[in-house]
């Protein structure tokens, strides 16, 4: 009995000391490897960072370049005009040609080549040299560590250019996560006894690990867009729920199986820094410091809310003393009364400008002058009635109890880092109904610069708003009559609004809607340079028609349907033709 015994402490010794070798190469790659993929991702974008800023400085030379040169005549047909031929087919076939997955998903090319090699550079260093010393491959003693570890690195912030890339990544980590469980399943064994991971589930961290797996796949599942655009403000909710539990969880998962919580703590770190940034800036700029110390301009910001339309909200409030913002920027805003939770707030784009518009000719009437004065001060959203927050505030704003259409309201911003559009001599903007937030602060700002003389690159500018009912354009009358009003003659202004809906169906919304017609509506009908169309624009033909006359570089700017988005096919720079650059603002992917 006892010769027995001590056989099977020989035969475990000599199997211990077989699977040491595995042992120690498993754990040494295990902890080497994932700093590699750090680097790639750190070299990655090191990279995109030196092309942005030599991006900028091209664009500042070329504006400089261009305010000495007059309106050049069209280039003629030239070889060395193949290097900006490439860079326009490149661009066009990287940026602009979209891909479709069903009904809900559209990506570009760029961004499903970057998912894939996001995919391609976690999975490679996940799975390579996982042959162990008996020649079996994928082994899960070198694997199942490694990628576990590799996820676990790995914080996806939700930049909003790369929200697409953050849903991509959190289900590549679900499914790392379910592949690091998985290498860990161990079956019964009847010859030893052993009851497999019944043994395990008795211990909080192997507990832990499984509601933290859990957690992220329901959160994924719920993130998918059929599920999340029924219910957004629910999704929300259920995603800050999911989230919390699986850091935590995961959290304790991995400081109880070894010494790894560095790997977490310091991206939760950096996040907590962030919000708690986020909070002290929303304290200063809505008014906190100045009610905390009782100045005389204490005061709370108030929100007016105007009913354009039962689809069309135009909200305004008094900018903050220290809010500054770009075109294209967007802001947090929250309404407390209105909000399904008092700490809830929705992200909008500002629909205004930084500033006012100085008049290149004197007005005759100092009273519009300080009504203009009084709209610069102003920050304006313009809201497309959904469901959820934007449907309670349209009845907040119609109800007898909210009859002043003023609210309590707080914002926290600005976010987005939205493109330049300098040195551009021709600037065209498309934009549909409920996107027409984005291009308008742009052409504003161009307005601006002619009549400032800081925007002498820019000849020509070419706006195309495409509505539904012709009540929509008092949205944005009074801010096109003030910016068009005294307009320097440097720039040339063209504004092209279609309503796209029938004759029949515009004639009868005409009848029910000219009680309510203001006086900057009529103007604006006689505005120069402003033209109110019927059906839809030919984006395509307006694209050929400015690329074939124009001489210099083009920005085309699109933001609305999947049509719109199609505004620009045309490649004619190796037959002296532009430059095209192109932008799509793309929501709700």
């Amino acid at each position: 009995m006892d010769s027995s015994l001590s056989n099977l402490t020989v035969d475990a010794q000599m199997a211990a000391k077989a699977a040491s070798p595995d042992k120690t190469a498993s754990h040494a790659r295990t902890y080497s490897y994932p700093p590699r993929v750090w680097y790639f991702i750190a070299a990655f974008i090191a990279l995109l960072s030196l092309y942005h800023f030599t991006s900028m400085f091209w664009s500042w030379m070329r504006s400089k370049n261009s305010t000495s040169s007059s309106s050049a005549s069209r280039g003629r047909r030239s070889l060395r005009r193949i290097p900006v031929a490439v860079l326009n087919l490149i661009r066009n076939t990287i940026f602009r040609t979209t891909l479709s997955f069903g009904s809900s998903y559209k990506l570009n090319t760029t961004e499903l080549l970057l998912s894939c090699a996001y995919i391609a550079l976690l999975f490679t260093w996940a799975f390579v040299n996982t042959t162990n010393l008996e020649g079996v491959e994928l082994s899960p003693q070198y694997y199942a560590n490694r990628i576990g570890l590799i996820a676990a690195t790995h914080k996806h912030s939700c930049f909003i250019q790369l929200n697409i890339f953050h849903r991509i990544s959190a289900r590549v980590l679900c499914v790392m996560l379910w592949i690091h469980g998985a290498g860990h399943v161990r079956s019964p064994c009847s010859a030893t006894g052993r009851a497999g991971n019944l043994e395990d589930l008795q211990e909080t961290w192997f507990r832990c690990g499984i509601l933290a797996i859990s957690s992220l796949t329901l959160l994924c599942i719920l993130s998918l867009q059929p599920l999340r655009g029924r219910a957004y403000e629910a999704f929300l909710v259920a995603h800050f729920i999911f989230a919390v539990i699986f850091l935590g969880a995961g959290y304790y998962h991995a400081i109880t199986t070894g010494t790894l919580g560095y790997y977490l703590w310091p991206s939760l770190l950096v996040w907590g820094f962030d919000r708690f940034l986020r909070l002290v800036r929303i304290f200063f700029v809505n008014g906190g410091a100045l009610t905390l110390f009782n100045t005389k301009s204490s005061h709370s910001l108030r929100a007016k809310i105007e009913v354009i339309s039962p689809e069309f909200l135009r909200v305004s409030l008094r900018r903050p003393d220290y809010f500054r913002w770009a075109p294209g920027q967007l802001a947090y805003l929250s309404i407390p009364s209105v909000s399904a939770t008092p700490w809830q707030a929705h992200p909008f784009t500002i629909a205004s400008i930084d500033g006012d518009i100085p008049r290149v000719i004197e007005s005759e009437s100092p009273s519009r002058d300080e009504s203009f004065k009084e709209s610069a001060q102003e920050l304006v959203f313009l809201l497309r009635v959904h469901d959820g927050f934007t449907k309670r505030l349209l009845n907040a704003a119609t109800s007898t109890n909210g009859a002043n259409k003023t609210f309590g309201a707080y914002i926290d911003g600005p976010y987005c880092s939205p493109p330049s559009v300098r040195g551009f001599e021709t600037v065209l903007s498309f934009c549909g109904t409920s996107c027409l937030f984005y291009t308008l602060p742009n052409v504003l700002k161009f307005l601006r610069g002619a009549n400032m003389g800081t925007n002498l690159a820019c000849r020509k500018v070419i706006f195309v708003w495409a509505v539904r009912y012709p009540e929509q354009i008092r949205a944005i009358s009074d801010d096109l009559l003030q910016a068009l009003d005294g307009i320097s003659d440097s720039l040339i202004v063209e504004i092209r609004i279609h309503v796209t809906a029938s004759v029949k169906d515009t004639e009868s919304d005409i009848e029910k809607s000219q009680g309510s017609i203001s006086t900057s509506d009529v103007k604006l009908l006689h505005a120069p340079g402003v033209q109110i169309l019927s059906g839809r624009p030919d984006v395509a033909g307006l694209v050929k028609s400015e690329v074939a006359g124009a001489s210099g570089s083009i920005s085309v700017n699109v933001c609305g349907t999947a049509a719109l988005r199609a505004a620009s096919s045309t490649l004619d720079i190796l037959g002296g033709g532009p430059s095209i650059s192109l932008h799509v603002e793309a929501f709700g992917m």
